[in-house]
């Protein structure tokens, strides 16, 4: 399976750093925040800066077999 990553930050979010990640078909939306990583799936159409806010308010995680 080819793992990829895209590092960004968003306005707003000044102590976290996010990723989106390619895990095979999935596509993977990471918050992280010193040692704290909240992940949750991604839809082709979702807003990314809607997601990491309801990521963050209501933290969850998404695990993926490597």
């Amino acid at each position: 399976m080819c793992i990829s990553a895209m590092t960004f930050t968003l306005s707003g979010f000044d102590a976290w750093t996010f990723q989106i990640v390619f895990y095979g078909s999935l596509l993977v939306l990471e918050a992280l925040h010193d040692d704290e990583r909240l992940s949750t799936v991604l839809q082709p159409m979702d807003c990314t800066r809607q997601r990491a806010h309801a990521l963050i308010r209501q933290p969850s995680c998404t695990l993926v077999g490597r």
